[in-house]
């Protein structure tokens, strides 16, 4: 169980189901969005958590295009009418449902990633037209949401992190926190241009920070790390 402390203005984020990677729903006076999506295998999850919790997203946010990470966007797009929301860096791969698997960081993941690319159909996922492609920032307060999502490029092209309430901040994989002791990812596209993200991200203010995979990273934690590399 994840828990995550309230912001206490208004807002309330959860981990909507276990699944390939954290969906995140974000809540306030009765609106829901969604921070990623999962892979095909979690929709029956997904289905069962919103009717559960009495939710019905109206939008998607993609903090990228990885087929774990987008993989049932066009999904709740026809499912429940969600918008959805992608860097403009990524539009075009989330179209077409193909996003190449990004650099492994250590030797161990540079590995896997050269296997992987051996067998690249496998991940792909049924392509999705987003209704809202941004370049730099984009509001979220159309969707009743306190809060944004910036660019934040590095792990792939058009990574982006939602800020919300100015005190957490959802960031995908730009950082993990499956690894003791580092949320430094095992996969990135681009280390120098993750770092300076990293940069982007601690200058929101916000004091926790939810990754893509694993529990929240604390701000500390991001600081030590960021010094250590930067």
């Amino acid at each position: 169980m994840i828990e995550i402390p309230d912001t206490g203005k208004g807002t309330r984020i959860i981990r909507l189901t276990p699944a390939r990677c954290n969906i995140w729903a974000v809540t306030r006076n009765g609106r829901t969005i969604l921070v990623d999506t999962g892979i095909s295998f979690d929709r029956s999850r997904i289905d069962h958590a919103l009717e559960r919790k009495g939710m019905i997203p109206e939008a998607v946010i993609l903090t990228h295009t990885h087929f774990d990470h987008a993989g049932n966007a066009a999904w709740l797009q026809t499912e429940y009418g969600a918008e959805v929301v992608v860097q403009e860096a990524e539009s075009a791969m989330l179209a077409s449902g193909d996003m190449p698997i990004p650099n492994g960081t250590y030797t161990f993941t540079r590995g896997l990633v050269s296997l992987g690319r051996k067998v690249g159909p496998v991940f792909r996922y049924d392509p999705c037209v987003a209704e809202h492609v941004f370049a730099g920032q984009f509001d979220l307060n159309r969707f009743g949401i306190n809060g944004y999502i910036i660019h934040t490029p590095g792990h792939s092209p058009g990574g982006a992190t939602v800020v919300i309430d100015d005190e957490i901040a959802l960031a995908g994989d730009s950082l993990i926190g499956t690894m003791p002791g580092s949320p430094f990812p095992p996969f990135a596209d681009d280390i120098p241009l993750l770092i300076s993200s990293w940069k982007k991200i601690l200058d929101t203010g916000c004091r926790s920070f939810l990754p893509g995979h694993g529990k929240p990273v604390s701000r500390e934690e991001m600081i030590i790390e960021y010094d250590k590399r930067k």
